[in-house]
């Protein structure tokens, strides 16, 4: 039996006392080895499963109810015929592990705890099989398997398999994500990215956390971390550094002559609207048909009051018609509002999400129904406006 730290939860340490064989698998408890009856009249093995969350060395039962999901044929009678309780229902478990049934049987009082439920349902399933060949059993033996989902995170990712995403979140593996600029909107964008399956993001900015920067980025910045000035991408590389793996800084403003930084990204998110080299930067990336998404706005004061625009273009140069008919932006004019710091951490983080959706879009992790080239937000209406592709 293993030593691993979920071994002592009350309810696995029970059933593995009983001699049920176990693992731990893409946020879900799998129980292997249980007997039932196939539609050909045969004995066979599957496999009981249901998404958990996992808290410490405790396992909590995520499905929400009395339900469990079933890997296997569809199970039957001793007579063949299909157990009513067990109705088509795939779930995604990992990206070569799938449940085909989900089976229902809820008793009056429901099930006190998750021994109870697992052990219910292998009776269901494996006394059909016990009548045609008395020596099978759903406890062949205590083995306990925690095995790696190799995501780039810090602890596990249990909201995926709550809601049984864990197929689709696939869309991320294999991504090198870079931002640059983390002023504001950039800040927000990290946010959002390290919440994905992606393998790396690298982080650009040559700025230091300041006391004006903590008011429009996302969470509370310590008093502490801004008396010591950090630079903006360590700082942040840090602090998400919590949660995901592979997050690394360049503490280096992002120009013309350190552009080879990039190679290497599958997905850009430009955030730096005052970057001197910016123009080159687009270029470049076009040249290397990386995709980029390039962001920006502009906060003007009118009568006491703010207004402005936010403004999302795709870059996407394998695709047809999702790159601008002149990429190159035209030189900053005089600084607006939004360059004298004026606080607008909601206007950044809306520009944020509109890069983000874009990019999962991109992705095919969000339907689409008309790419967009070019997306704008008006402060002063709150119209949104898409410029199709083409």
């Amino acid at each position: 039996m293993s030593t691993a730290p979920l071994v002592r939860d009350p309810s696995t340490s029970r059933l593995l006392d009983d001699g049920y064989d176990l693992a731990v698998r893409g946020g879900h408890l799998i129980v292997r080895q249980i007997p039932y009856v196939t539609p050909a009249g045969l004995v066979a093995y599957g496999s009981l499963t249901y998404p958990v969350t996992v808290s410490g060395d405790r396992i909590s039962d995520d499905s929400g109810d009395h339900r469990i999901w079933f890997i296997g044929d569809q199970p039957c009678d001793e007579r063949g015929t299909a157990l009513p309780a067990a109705t088509v229902q795939p779930r995604a478990i990992a990206d070569d592990l799938a449940a085909s049934y989900m089976i229902s049987s809820k008793p009056p009082d429901g099930y006190r705890d998750q021994y109870a439920k697992v052990t219910a349902y292998a009776r269901i399933l494996s006394h059909p099989a016990r009548a045609l060949d008395p020596t099978v059993t759903a406890t062949p033996g205590a083995r306990w398997d925690e095995i790696a989902d190799d995501l780039p995170f810090v602890y596990r990712d249990t909201a995926s398999s709550r809601s049984g995403l864990a197929r689709l979140n696939q869309k991320f593996r294999g991504h090198r994500i870079a931002i640059i600029g983390l002023g504001g909107t950039g800040g927000y964008i990290l946010d959002q990215v390290a919440k994905t399956w992606v393998d790396a993001v690298d982080l650009f900015d040559g700025d230091h956390m300041d006391n004006h920067n903590a008011f429009r980025a996302p969470g509370a910045v310590a008093e502490a971390d801004l008396q010591r000035r950090p630079n903006k991408a360590e700082y942040y590389a840090e602090l998400y550094g919590h949660m995901h793996t592979g997050i690394t800084a360049h503490p280096v403003y992002l120009g013309k002559s350190n552009l080879g930084l990039l190679t290497g990204s599958t997905f850009v998110f430009l955030a730096a609207a005052d970057a001197e080299d910016r123009p080159e930067i687009m270029s470049w990336l076009t040249d290397q048909q990386i995709p980029f998404v390039d962001v920006g706005m502009g906060i003007d004061e009118i009568d006491g009051r703010l207004s402005g625009l936010l403004r999302m273009t795709t870059h996407f140069p394998d695709r047809d018609g999702q790159v601008p008919q002149n990429p190159v932006p035209a030189q900053r004019g005089a600084p607006d509002e939004y360059d004298r710091n004026i606080q607008t951490a909601d206007l950044n983080a809306f520009n944020a999400l509109m890069a983000v959706l874009a990019w999962k879009k991109y992705l095919a992790y969000y339907a689409e129904h008309t790419p967009a080239i070019e997306t704008f937000y008006k402060v002063y209406t709150g119209e949104i406006r898409n410029q199709a592709a083409g």
